[in-house]
């Protein structure tokens, strides 16, 4: 009788080990710091919200504050806080990395809550980009363009590393996992980000390596090809090549012999939120045992008000952007090649659980000699069962803050001070309009940065 109740004794002292993400309602002062951009409010939200008896970033989710209060610091132009902490993010990301994927005991036991955060691949992909602009208002483009080569580096081997550790996985595990029919892994057409290269275009261009900006621009025409499903906008115009191959140039390559080149470029929204989904995957068990229910994670895009953006410079030209990358769909895209291990995991715990459950109901129910006995060890595994799935529960812990689209543009001015209007547009509806100032100059980059995450 002991052994039959097992599964329920242990899942019942297990339960009070499962940590769950933050309540959303936590973020609520800060998301409203963000919505309204007063980004330094938000920056000193997040260091008050850490000093209080229960910090709304806990120890195990130590990546997600520097990636949050990383990303509020650059849009607030505190480049060089940004900096320290988007880094911190990178290195435990790159610690988080080095674990296999079947190492964590415990993340099977219970789930992946009960872990440190790990960081998204495309979380750890995109802070390099706000890495770089931190670096370039520093004034060091030899950083910036390091952080520019990561990015596309990173792209380059997330597929492939995944698809190695799933092999292993799968190898390890094959015992658990014969027989059941597994879902074919969701494929990733995306290895290379436009606005990365778009970044190393300017950069490059400012150093005087044209050479290097036109590789750039090559990279990002060849990117807009290889993933259809994130780059369904056309190419902005000014970096698009045209001319005899070999010799192609595009408009961003060839600046004005009188006036300066100011490029624009804006952030947009806020990325893709992750929530619980449940689904039905059948076993080969009996006594209830038969249909699984699995909590996986998946992305679910935030609302993106944003429709346009236009530049409105002091004699009233108006200058419209044009989408250089979707990123809420390269997120989606990205996410592709870790969801398959999610799932083999996930999977993999529960037929664990459920395989234990039902060898002990088996051998009770037929060392029963009555039918009110195997009827009280199919009660025991349906009880553990239950008790089982309450303890499992997909790991929905994100980032808050990076934005779902990268907007850009230009425009020539005379040397000198500027001020112009960046307005952002709901359709035919004005929503926001930020005043920015900027000194146009000869012989350097000029970039300027908006931001509307709403």
């Amino acid at each position: 009788m002991r052994n039959r109740f097992t599964p329920v004794l242990l899942i019942s002292l297990m339960m009070p080990l499962v940590s769950c993400a933050t309540d959303g309602r936590a973020y609520s002062g800060i998301d409203k710091a963000v919505e309204v951009s007063t980004f330094k409010k938000g920056v000193e939200l997040i260091d008050e919200a850490q000093k209080s008896k229960k910090p709304i970033y806990p120890k195990k989710n130590q990546i997600l504050l520097y990636l949050d209060r990383g990303l509020l610091a650059h849009y607030a132009g505190m480049y060089q806080e940004s900096t320290k902490d988007l880094g911190q993010a990178e290195r435990l990301i790159e610690e988080a990395f080095t674990k296999s994927l079947s190492a964590d005991l415990a993340s099977y036991i219970l789930n992946d809550n009960t872990k440190d955060y790990a960081g998204e691949d495309y979380e750890n992909i995109y802070l390099n980009v706000f890495n770089a602009l931190n670096y370039y208002y520093m004034g060091s483009f030899d950083d910036a363009l390091v952080e520019v080569r990561r990015t596309n580096e990173k792209l380059r081997v997330l597929a492939q590393e995944y698809e190695k550790k799933n092999q292993e996985l799968k190898e390890k595990y094959r015992d658990n996992l014969s027989g059941l029919d597994l879902p074919p892994a969701k494929p990733v057409n995306f290895n290379n980000s436009a606005l990365a290269d778009y970044l190393g275009v300017l950069f490059y261009r400012a150093d005087g390596a044209y050479d290097d900006a036109r590789i750039n621009l090559l990279q990002l025409r060849d990117a807009f090809m290889a993933a259809p499903n994130v780059y369904q906008n056309p190419i902005p115009a000014s970096l698009v090549l045209s001319g005899e191959e070999g010799g192609e140039t595009a408009e961003e390559l060839r600046l004005p012999e009188n006036g300066v080149r100011v490029n624009l470029l804006c952030f947009t929204g806020l990325s893709p939120i992750k929530r619980e989904n449940d689904i039905s995957f059948p076993l080969p068990f009996r006594y209830g045992l038969d249909l699984a229910h699995l909590r996986l994670p998946e992305l679910v895009p935030r609302v993106d008000t944003v429709t346009s953006v236009e530049l409105v410079t002091e004699d009233g030209r108006s200058i419209g952007f044009e989408l250089l990358e979707d990123m809420a769909k390269a997120m989606e895209e990205t996410y592709n090649a870790k969801y398959n291990s999610v799932f083999l995991k996930t999977l993999l715990r529960t037929v664990i659980k459920y395989a234990s459950v039902y060898v002990i109901t088996e051998a009770a129910a037929q060392s029963s000699d009555n039918e009110f006995g195997g009827s009280l060890a199919v009660l025991a595994a349906l009880a553990a069962k239950n008790a089982f799935d309450a303890t499992e529960r997909a790991d929905i812990r994100m980032e808050r803050y990076l934005p779902a689209k990268a907007w850009v543009g230009a425009v020539n001015l005379e040397p000198g001070e500027h001020t112009v209007t960046v307005n952002y547009y709901a359709g035919a509806d004005k929503i926001m309009s930020e005043k920015k100032t900027i000194m146009a100059e000869t012989g350097r980059l000029n970039l300027l940065e908006g931001v509307c995450l709403r």
